[in-house]
């Protein structure tokens, strides 16, 4: 691995919070997690049958139905007990300091994101926004930022408008949601104890169990 690390994109749930999932997080904390799995929106997606936004708006609904009136406040106190995974302070430091840029690149949602990103000093936050009304209530509608499986488009602006090249980009993913970014990058990061296939990749997925094992990949480049 000779090539020069100029840039670092992380998805946030399952790699730099210990929640596997901010939305699936919301659902337990409003009693709507059962609900949500036997609905199974996810798949209705992964089938082309609903869009990302549709997804989005559904499970709001369900949040919202089940639990009454919730007010966004009542989400930003729920994400400030989200913890960030150990390590993950010291590998984007250690990245600032060579001068590697950062950026956040999830389907999760932008509030817990922006949280993570300022508390790590990441350069840039990608991620989907919960909207409320006037009086602070949560609505029934997301605004799509990134779908998951169109993170590679994302990565690749990012990239482009920072003047580095793909291959001296690193994307640090936990799921195949994350194979779009992983299938385009220099350094495919996988940090799961599952296996996670993307198919035909130019570069082959570098697994990690967790960020130490991250940090002293990083080290090596």
């Amino acid at each position: 691995m000779s090539r020069r690390l100029r840039l670092a994109v992380f998805d946030l749930d399952g790699v730099l919070v210990e929640e596997p999932s901010s939305w699936g997080y919301l659902h337990r904390v409003f009693g709507t997690y059962e609900h949500a799995l036997r609905a199974n929106y996810a798949k209705a997606f992964e089938d082309g049958l609903i869009t990302y936004s549709e997804w989005m708006r559904l499970d709001l609904e369900l949040m919202i139905r089940e639990r009454g009136t919730i007010y966004c406040r009542d989400i930003e106190e729920a994400f400030d007990r989200v913890r960030i995974v150990e390590g993950a302070r010291d590998v984007v430091s250690y990245l600032k300091e060579r001068g590697v840029g950062t950026a956040i690149v999830s389907a999760g949602i932008e509030s817990l994101a922006t949280k993570v990103a300022r508390a790590l000093d990441i350069d840039e936050v990608y991620a989907n926004r919960l909207l409320c009304d006037s009086e602070g209530r949560l609505v029934p509608q997301g605004v799509e930022v990134v779908n998951p499986l169109r993170k590679g488009e994302l990565v690749e602006g990012i990239a482009k408008r920072r003047g580095v090249d793909l291959s001296e980009t690193m994307y640090v993913g936990d799921s195949e949601w994350d194979c779009s970014a992983l299938k385009i990058v220099g350094f495919p990061v996988v940090m799961s104890s599952t296996s996670i296939e993307c198919g035909d990749s130019h570069v082959p997925l570098i697994r990690v169990s967790g960020m130490l094992e991250l940090a002293l990949l990083i080290r090596k480049l």
